[in-house]
C-alpha cells in the first residue's frame, strides 16, 4: 500500500539525519561499501494518476485515478508535476514504488491525506457522487434525494461520517452559486435558502424575487444579467 511507502520513506530520511558523532564514527570504518541508491537520481519506470479525493473533485478527474503513462527514459532526474486540477502525476520506480524522493511535501501531504485501507471505497463513493451532482437531467431536490439515499447504501456506511463536515452536501451545491461574480459564501446561503439553489436558477428568477433576499440590489442584479446574456 503506498501509504506505508510513504511511512518507510519517512524513517528513512529520519535515519539520514543521524547526529554527527555517528557520521564521525562510521567516517572510521573502512569505505568498502558502494555508493547507495540515494545517492542518484532515482530510475523512472511510470506514472500514475491520483486523483484528490474530494466531493468537490470533478467527475473526470476522479474517473482518471489510476491512469498510467508508461516507460519514461531512466536517465531522466524526477521532476514531479504541480498539483493542479485536483490531481497529479505521480512518479513510480521500476519495482512499482513511488519515487518519493521527487516528491515535495505538498504532494506528500496531499498523498498521505487520500491513502488508507478505505481509498478505494471512498474513489467509489466520490465517482457515485459527482455523476449524480453533475447530472444535467436530474433536477437540484432530486440529486438531494439520490445522494442521501446513496449515504444509505450498506458498503458506504462506513466512510459516509468523513464526509459530513461543512454541511456536506450542500456546501458543494453552495460552492457553485459562489461561481457566479458578485456572489459569495454569505449570499450563496440567502440564495439557497431562498429555493435559488443552482446558477441556471438564480439567473431566470425574475428581479422581484431577487430583490426580496437580503444583500442583492439593482446593481448586483445587473450584474448577473450580464453573466446570463454572456
Amino acid at each position: 500500500m503506498f501509504w506505508q511507502q510513504i511511512r518507510t520513506w519517512i524513517d528513512q530520511r529520519r535515519r539520514s539525519s543521524a547526529p554527527a558523532e555517528l557520521d564521525l564514527a562510521l567516517a572510521e570504518e573502512p569505505a568498502t561499501a558502494a555508493p547507495t541508491a540515494a545517492a542518484a537520481p532515482e530510475c523512472i519506470s511510470f506514472w500514475r494518476y491520483h486523483a484528490e479525493l474530494s466531493v468537490f473533485t470533478p467527475l473526470r478527474v476522479l474517473r482518471r485515478d489510476g491512469q498510467k503513462r508508461e516507460h519514461h527514459p531512466c536517465h531522466l532526474q524526477v521532476v514531479p508535476n504541480p498539483r493542479a486540477n485536483h490531481g497529479a502525476w505521480i512518479a513510480y520506480r521500476p519495482d512499482g514504488f513511488m519515487a518519493l524522493a521527487g516528491l515535495n511535501q505538498p504532494q506528500i501531504d496531499h498523498l498521505i491525506a487520500d491513502s488508507g485501507p478505505d481509498r478505494e471505497l471512498r474513489l467509489r463513493f466520490l465517482i457515485r457522487f459527482r455523476e449524480i451532482f453533475e447530472s444535467k437531467v436530474l433536477h437540484v431536490d432530486q440529486k438531494l434525494m439520490q445522494i442521501y439515499a446513496l449515504a444509505d447504501k450498506a458498503e458506504f456506511a462506513a466512510i459516509w461520517p468523513s464526509f459530513q463536515v461543512d454541511n456536506f452536501p450542500d456546501n458543494v451545491f453552495l460552492s457553485e452559486l459562489t461561481k457566479l461574480r458578485g456572489i459569495g459564501d454569505q449570499k450563496a446561503l440567502l440564495l439557497w435558502q431562498a429555493g435559488l439553489r443552482t446558477p441556471a436558477m438564480v439567473q431566470s428568477a425574475s428581479d422581484r424575487d431577487l430583490l426580496s433576499i437580503r444583500g442583492i440590489g439593482p446593481k448586483l442584479i445587473a450584474q448577473l444579467r450580464s453573466q446570463t446574456a454572456a
